[in-house]
């Protein structure tokens, strides 16, 4: 099973206080480091979150955890008891979890781009970009993919790199995981706000998604 959970960066400063009280001296110090409040409010969530929800999974303080990089700079618990993975966009931080599998997720707000179509030449493999060019809304298409394929690269850690995303292709808007490159599967998830897109990856296998919402105060 694969836990994917989204939270809403919306809060109050006493509950980003508090929940900055659960990081690492380093961590709070590099979400400090930021220059807008909204930036630093989602780094102190991200971090927060990971340390809390791995503490429930593991019955452990989440201050005690020791959270290391792996040779790829990818955050993982010491001993991996527990794999998971963070991503962040707009007002929506999203975790995945899963105790038999590396993972990685991608969310992204819904922007205005400058030019989704090159981009999609440029990134996409020629079936992606033939469903970006003949979709009515290509935009939508475009964040669709994009984060299919972002999923997997964090997934691999560096396994993958972005000048690689276009010797792929992803399923477009499948639920279920899927093949696609390597061993890894990826699968649509659905974020909880509207204009979000979300997409979870991990090693082949069928493994049932489980997506849901917690508020930052469902943290303390």
């Amino acid at each position: 099973m694969i836990d994917v959970c989204f939270i809403d960066i919306n809060v109050p400063g006493e509950v980003i206080d508090a929940l900055a009280l659960l990081l690492a001296d380093t961590e709070l110090a590099r979400a400090n480091r930021y220059r807008f409040d909204d930036d630093r409010r989602r780094s102190i969530i991200a971090r927060a979150a990971t340390r809390r929800l791995l503490g429930r999974y593991l019955d452990a303080d989440p201050r005690s955890l020791v959270i290391v990089e792996d040779e790829h700079g990818k955050p993982v618990l010491r001993d991996r008891e527990i794999e998971f993975n963070a991503s962040h966009s707009g007002d929506l931080v999203a975790q995945a979890f899963a105790n038999d599998t590396p993972v990685g997720i991608d969310v992204e707000r819904r922007r205005t781009l400058h030019d989704c179509l090159a981009l999609s030449r440029r990134y996409f493999s020629a079936e992606e970009d033939d469903i970006v060019r003949s979709a009515a809304d290509a935009d939508d298409a475009f964040f669709a993919i994009w984060t299919a394929k972002e999923a997997i690269v964090k997934a691999s850690g560096k396994g993958i790199r972005a000048d690689d995303l276009h010797t792929f292709t992803v399923p477009f808007r499948e639920r279920r995981l899927l093949p696609v490159i390597g061993g890894w599967s990826v699968a649509a998830v659905d974020p909880p706000l509207d204009g979000y897109y979300g997409a979870v990856a991990a090693r082949t296998g069928d493994r049932r998604i489980i997506s849901r919402a917690i508020t930052p105060a469902g943290l303390l």
